[in-house]
This record gives C-alpha cells, structure tokens and sequence, in this order.
C-alpha cells in the first residue's frame, strides 16, 4: 500500500467533534468555513479526509483534513473497491464506495480515484487519490 502522502494539511473549526481520522468530512451547510460529517449517502461538498480525531476538550472541535495527495480513507464495506474505481461518499460516518457513473440526470461528487482495492468489509483503510469531480448520472 502507497500509504498517506499528503500534500495539502489544513486546520478546521468541525460543527461537531470527530472522533475518526482516515473519513470524508463536508463543508458545513450551518457554520461558513466548519467542516461536518456528511449528513448522508453521495454528500456533495467534500472538504477533505481527516487527518486525525478531534482532540478530547477542544473549545472549537478543530481538526486536521487533508485537502490533496494521496489520503487513505475507510471504506463501508458495501462492494468491492478495485484500483481504478471512482469512490464517492457512502454514508454519514464519511466512508467511501465505489460508484459507477451512468446515463441518467442526477449529479453525485467524486471524492477521487482509489489507487488501491478492499475487500466488502467496513473500515479498510483504501489509497485514494483526492480528485473531487462532478458526474451526472443516474
């Protein structure tokens, strides 16, 4: 496994504390300049991974959040995720899952490329190379 290679650290306020390093976080929809986990499946506004928890009696919830490189991130354990694989947000928690892009109107973000694979088990550590994109797909 290539590992982590960060290439862009950045500081954070978090609407809440979190208490995963290595998952996908959000802008905030309530705070300007906050990060939050993803309210749902296929979130739009991906910030970054984060880079480490939140520290136990932080006033503001400030966290670390890879915002480019190489980031290893959990996955949900849904499917399979190949090299090469699209990944997108899969759940609240902030894992991935693979997507496959199709016909349709819908848009989802991509989070990035995986540069590694997983088997379907929940909280595997995955290589992804950050690319947020936008599809439209169904």
């Amino acid at each position: 496994m290539a590992k982590q290679t960060p290439v862009l650290i950045k500081s954070f306020a978090a609407d809440t504390a979190i208490a995963n390093p290595n998952v996908c976080v959000v802008m905030s929809g309530t705070n300007a300049g906050n990060v939050a986990l993803p309210a749902v499946a296929l979130a739009t506004k991906f910030a970054g991974v984060t880079f480490e928890p939140v520290q136990t009696g932080s006033v503001t919830n400030e966290i670390s959040v890879q915002i480019s490189g190489i980031a290893q991130i959990q996955t949900d354990g849904s499917a399979v995720i190949a090299a090469g694989d699209f990944l997108a947000i899969a759940n609240a928690s902030g894992q991935i899952k693979t997507v496959v892009p199709a016909t349709g109107t819908n848009l989802r973000e991509i989070v990035g490329i995986a540069l590694s694979g997983a088997a379907n088990t929940a909280g595997l550590l995955v290589d992804v190379l950050l690319q947020p994109n936008i599809y439209i797909g169904a």
